[in-house]
Order: C-alpha cells, then sequence, then structure tokens
C-alpha cells in the first residue's frame, strides 16, 4: 500500500480486501487537515480527555504519549493519537492564541510578523496612506528612538529651491513650519490662516546670523547713563552753581532700589576764599540751582592756601515713587594736609536717607557747588554715572 505525495493519504490497493478501512483512514486524515486548526501549541504532554478530532502543535520537549513527536500536529482519534506530519507551506490556526502560523520546512513561524519592509510603495499604520503621503501614522504619539547611540531625523530635498520642513497644522491648516522653504538657509515660518505665510526668524546657512524679519527692531536701553565735562569752569563757585557735566536726564521708570548716581570732579583754589563749601545732590527738571536740594553737604572750612583736590559723590536710591528716598555719601581728597581745600585731611559727609517724589517728569540729577564768599576755584574733569536702572 502506498501514499498520497503531499498529505500522506492511504490509497486503495488493486484487491484490497476491506476498501473501507482505507478510505476511512483517509477521510479521517482529510478531515484532520483541511482548514487545520489546533486548539493549542504550548502543551508539551497530551490532555487527559481528549475528544476525537481534538488536534494539538506539540510543544518542544514532549512527554508521554507525545513523546518524540515536537512540532507535529497531534490528532485525537480513537481513543488514541495519530500523528500528521508538517510539509513546507502548511498554514494552521491556533485557536488558544488567534494566530495564524506557517510552516517554513523546519519551523512554524507567524506568517505575518514582518521583520524587514523594502521598496513597498505605501504604508498606512491606522489610516489610508496615498501617492503623496506614502507614510501615514495616526497615533497618540510617535516614538523614534536610539539604537545605542545617537538618533537623527534627516529630511533631504533635490534642490536650493525646493522645501524640506516640518509642517505644523490646526485642522488641516498650516499654522508653522521651520526647515528649509524655498531657500537653503533655515526659516520658522507662520501663518495666521494657512495660505499667508511670514517669516519670524532666518538663520544664514553661511555666517550663523540671525534674523527677525517682522520683529520690529528696538535697541534695548542702555544699563548705565554718563555725563561728563572737559573743560575748565572757572576760576569761580562764590556762589552757587550748578556744576557742567554732571547732570543726567533720568528715562521714565528707570529708577529702582539700587540705583547709583555717582560724580567725581578736579577742583583747584587759590589762597582766596575762607568759608565752608556746600556740594549739593539736585533733582529736578530744570538742571539748575532751582532743582530740589536732596542733600546740601557742606565740608570743613577752607584756609587761605592754593591747593588742588578731588571731590566724590555717590548716592544710592534706597527706595522709589512719591515716597522715595535716597542716601548720599561725599568725600574730599586734597592736597593740602590741614589747609588749602579743607583745614582736614580727608573729610567725609553723610546724608539720609533723604525723601522725595522719584515721579516728576523730565526728571534730572546733578550737582550743584557753592565754594562760598570770595573763592576762586576752577573746576577741571567733570564725571558722572547713573547705573544699576530698571
Amino acid at each position: 500500500m502506498s501514499d498520497t505525495p503531499l498529505l500522506s493519504l492511504p490509497l486503495l490497493a488493486a484487491a484490497q480486501a476491506q476498501k473501507h478501512v482505507t478510505h476511512n483512514e483517509a477521510l479521517l486524515r482529510l478531515d484532520a487537515l483541511i482548514h487545520l486548526s489546533v486548539i493549542s501549541r504550548s502543551l508539551a504532554a497530551p490532555p487527559v480527555a481528549p475528544a476525537d478530532g481534538d488536534r494539538y502543535l506539540v510543544a518542544a520537549s514532549p512527554s508521554g504519549a507525545w513523546a518524540g513527536q515536537q512540532g507535529l500536529v497531534a490528532l485525537a482519534q480513537s481513543g488514541g493519537w495519530v500523528f500528521l506530519n508538517p510539509r513546507k507551506g502548511w498554514r494552521l490556526w491556533v485557536e488558544a492564541e488567534g494566530k495564524l502560523l506557517a510552516f517554513d520546512g523546519a519551523t512554524w513561524r507567524e506568517p505575518f510578523t514582518i521583520t524587514e519592509l523594502a521598496n513597498v510603495t505605501r504604508v498606512g499604520v491606522n489610516a489610508a496612506a496615498d501617492d503623496v503621503n506614502r507614510l501615514v501614522v495616526s497615533s497618540p504619539a510617535t516614538l523614534f528612538n536610539h539604537a545605542g547611540n545617537d538618533h537623527r531625523l534627516k529630511l533631504n530635498k533635490n534642490a536650493a529651491g525646493d522645501t524640506a520642513s516640518l509642517l505644523y497644522q490646526s485642522n488641516w491648516s498650516g499654522r508653522a513650519e521651520m526647515g528649509l522653504t524655498g531657500s537653503e538657509d533655515f526659516r520658522i515660518n507662520v501663518s495666521g490662516d494657512g495660505a499667508v505665510w511670514r517669516t519670524a526668524l532666518a538663520i544664514d546657512r553661511a555666517s550663523g546670523a540671525v534674523s527677525l524679519p517682522n520683529t520690529p527692531q528696538t535697541q534695548a536701553p542702555p544699563a548705565v547713563l554718563y555725563a561728563q565735562s572737559l573743560a575748565n569752569q572757572g576760576p569761580g563757585f562764590a556762589a552757587d552753581t550748578y556744576l557742567a557735566g554732571s547732570a543726567i536726564a533720568i528715562p521714565p521708570g528707570r529708577l529702582k532700589p539700587g540705583t547709583r548716581y555717582a560724580l567725581t570732579f578736579d577742583a583747584s583754589k587759590t589762597a582766596a576764599g575762607l568759608v565752608t563749601p556746600v556740594i549739593t545732590l539736585r533733582f529736578g527738571s530744570g538742571a539748575a540751582v532751582t532743582d530740589l536740594a536732596l542733600a546740601a553737604m557742606s565740608f570743613p572750612a577752607q584756609t587761605a592756601a592754593a591747593d588742588d583736590g578731588r571731590f566724590t559723590i555717590e548716592a544710592t536710591v534706597r527706595a522709589t515713587g512719591a515716597a522715595a528716598a535716597i542716601q548720599v555719601v561725599s568725600s574730599l581728597a586734597h592736597t593740602g594736609a590741614s589747609g588749602g581745600l579743607s583745614n582736614v585731611p580727608g573729610p567725609v559727609r553723610r546724608a539720609g536717607p533723604v525723601s522725595f517724589d522719584s515721579g516728576i517728569a523730565n526728571a534730572t540729577i546733578g550737582v550743584s557747588v557753592n565754594a562760598g564768599t570770595g573763592a576762586a576755584w576752577t573746576v577741571a574733569l567733570v564725571q558722572a554715572r547713573l547705573d544699576n536702572l530698571a
């Protein structure tokens, strides 16, 4: 007796007795193989009470009645087991897992477990791809992970005038795009309607220079303001005189606690003038001796001797607004040990905190000098600075 070459069905022999036995055996085998489905592929030992027609794919290291039958289909038949030896190309359904397997000649595999895609024309994940959008993914998130080190997403365009970009849309209408949009320079473009686009940022590919084509170019306000006078002033100062080069106009809203006004000026006197000199810090809108006197600092009396010296004033804002406050320190360093500009070597004067209203319009801070009756001072090199502005 011989079998068929593909399914190993028994063939009837000429003049065979009991042909129905052979015929029925072939029918039972066909019944088991057509629309092949197994209950499980995880069992290595036969179940205790299988029903006729139950089929299993024998797992690794089988035992009992299944010993040595790994990878074969076990068919429960007439209280025993018949083993069907698979051929390349057989397919079966695993009921316990809801998976379709195929036999490759050595191993049962899941035919739809894809390990490589090459030269496919379209891929749609939970969505339909088309001739323009050939890769379409519809999901809450998309992850591109590294394979051990770096990870780069590459967008390559054909020519300089083409576009390689990331386009951000709202309800399928473009709102932002970044990349090489119609040029070789990196740009970020935005749109209010998806039709009219404006460049918010551009980076020159050669120099790396960044420009903001649609942002008004405003210069940041200076953090430090200066004033100075290099010309000689005097001889004079026998009466209160506003010192040229000391006035600094304060921009509105720029004063803050910690803002500092600093002034230095060099003074030379003749033997004339014996009274107490007064240095006054003033605040107002006129840059004149009529401005508010924040602090009038009287220095020790002069003597009838010529002298050279340098006055320094430092004023620090403690508070701003209608109840602003300022604190002032002034000092004199002069050549005469106990005469000339002062009858003591290095006098220091302090004032404040002094209250004032810092919110007046067109405010200016500066200094006036009153060397007293008969004085003949010459002032050279006045330098003023206002820093730590808001």
